[in-house]
């Protein structure tokens, strides 16, 4: 179920890039997008308070994609030593 709110939530909000669609349709579209993907984010969450063991997967991620930003934005600006 969740994956299926996940799935409607980004179609309505690719379809509410499209500049071609009318303005109520494009509002329409938006508010679908945005109350599906909080219905997605409680069922994520009711998913995790339900299997607490799997809250280390997102965890783990993030710290992992936080520590290789870092890294990356320390690379960029450091000036190269010159030796």
């Amino acid at each position: 179920m969740s994956v299926a709110i996940i799935i409607f939530c980004l179609v309505c909000l690719f379809a509410y890039r499209i500049r071609k669609l009318p303005e109520a349709i494009r509002t329409i579209l938006l508010i679908l997008g945005l109350f599906s993907g909080w219905f997605a984010l409680f069922e994520i969450i009711s998913y995790l308070e339900a299997n607490p063991y799997l809250a280390a997967i997102p965890i783990t991620l993030g710290l992992g994609y936080w520590y290789w930003h870092r890294k990356k934005k320390q690379n960029t600006t450091t000036p190269p030593s010159s030796s």
